[in-house]
């Protein structure tokens, strides 16, 4: 607690005097009501931190966060638009982004930043956080998803590289031998998190999860002979190989990463904030961690993916005050706060000036940086989210002993109604 408590006013000390200030009305009193899924977890006192540095450098402003756990978020601004009682800006989660704009709930942030944040931001990271030309949310950091790895594990398996996700496996296997537990923290739970891991697993085996075709109807690859493969092939790692802790259907992020934190396994497919978490619990393992773009599978449609999960803030279109907000989202974006922050927590800039600091130069981050240029558009399906809950179903009955063709069965049923109810 004290290390977390130095972390914050170190950072707070950096915003104050390293950060410029931002631009607001002189006089006016303005209160900017913010939803953050971040309050809950173990960065909400760094960010708490960057809004306390800000306030001081702007009397005028104050920042209020509303606290709301990240599995909780859509269901929670769903029934606050229902009662027209929006905060004025909300986490946005990417998953959420064409329900919200569907809503009507959420401005155009591009009509709110400034130039220079523009032209520092990556353009891909642009382009995931757009919908139909509309820049959903203000990006803050991104969380690509790669595969972490032991680096002297690997070496001690006498294994050279990762590249297919039959090196996974093996990999896999490996890695509980040393051990002496498992070799994979998998994230098996029914929920965001879980599923928008798999999401790359089957990703990475060439599923189109949901697409438009040449007639603009919806379609899906949820009921193909790749994904069946790459459902199976996941699962296994479990039921077959036993390389998966037990109790996968119920291990959630937090889990996965304290058995790795706490050496009992090798291997973990996350985004680059579990770099952060493991080295908080464990910091004998710095000089320990690389990563590497998650591993082709092994279809002839099988490739690198990543899903880049950025994230940041969204204008609500009930905010009285968005140029105020879009320059309080931009300070906590800014070159120092992005640096600190994301060396702290493995939550990496979005910005190519602050991404290019030597703090993401070690092996820990190398995957992660490498894996952008495999990035695949967020899906613009309104009811995506759905779309995550049918693949979640399907991996985590089979880890609780459904059939694999039980579970296929359920995933044609799910997608073929849900299809239908968007093709009318």
């Amino acid at each position: 607690m004290k290390k977390k408590m130095a972390l914050a006013l170190s950072l707070a000390m950096a915003a104050t005097t390293l950060a410029p200030a931002a631009v607001s009305a002189a006089d006016e009193q303005v209160t900017l009501t913010i939803m953050s899924s971040i309050q809950t977890e173990d960065e909400g006192k760094l960010e708490s931190a960057i809004a306390d540095a800000y306030m001081e450098q702007n009397p005028n402003v104050k920042i209020e966060f509303i606290s709301v756990a990240n599995n909780d978020l859509d269901a929670q601004i769903t029934t606050m638009a229902a009662s027209d009682d929006l905060p004025d800006a909300f986490y946005m989660k990417c998953a959420f982004m064409s329900t919200a704009l569907d809503m009507g709930i959420v401005a155009d942030s591009s009509k709110y930043i400034s130039d220079e944040y523009k032209a520092d931001v990556l353009p891909e990271v642009l382009d995931y956080a757009t919908v139909d030309g509309n820049l959903m949310f203000i990006p803050w950091f991104q969380i690509p998803v790669a595969l972490i790895y032991r680096t002297d594990w690997l070496e001690q398996a006498g294994i050279d590289k990762i590249e297919t996700m039959d090196d996974f496996r093996e990999a896999a296997k490996a890695f509980t031998d040393i051990s002496g537990n498992y070799g994979f923290s998998m994230v098996g739970t029914r929920n965001g998190s879980g599923e928008a891991r798999f999401s790359v697993y089957d990703k990475a085996y060439g599923v189109n999860e949901v697409y438009q075709n040449d007639s603009g109807e919806w379609e899906s690859d949820l009921t193909s002979e790749n994904f069946k493969t790459a459902l199976e092939s996941f699962v296994n790692l479990d039921l077959e190989d036993g390389t998966v802790p037990a109790g996968a259907s119920e291990t959630a992020y937090q889990d996965a990463v304290t058995y790795f934190a706490n050496e009992q396994t090798g291997l973990i497919i996350s985004g680059s904030n579990a770099v952060g978490a493991i080295l908080n619990r464990n910091p004998e393992l710095a000089g320990k961690l690389g990563s590497i773009a998650i591993p082709a599978g092994t279809t002839e449609d099988g490739r690198h993916v990543t899903n880049l999960q950025v994230s940041g803030y969204a204008i609500t279109s009930t905010c009285e005050h968005p140029e105020e907000m879009a320059a309080y989202l931009e300070f906590a974006a800014s070159y120092d706060n992005a640096v600190s922050f994301g060396s702290q927590t493995g939550r990496i800039p979005v910005t190519e000036s602050a991404l290019a600091d030597e703090a993401f130069s070690g092996d820990e981050y190398t995957g992660f940086k490498d894996c952008m240029q495999y990035s695949i558009p967020y899906s613009t399906f309104p009811g995506y989210a759905e779309v995550q809950d049918i693949m979640g179903e399907a991996y985590n009955s089979m880890l609780t002993g459904t059939s694999l063709e039980d579970a296929m069965a359920t995933v044609d049923s799910r997608i073929t109604d849900l299809l239908a109810e968007y093709n009318k």
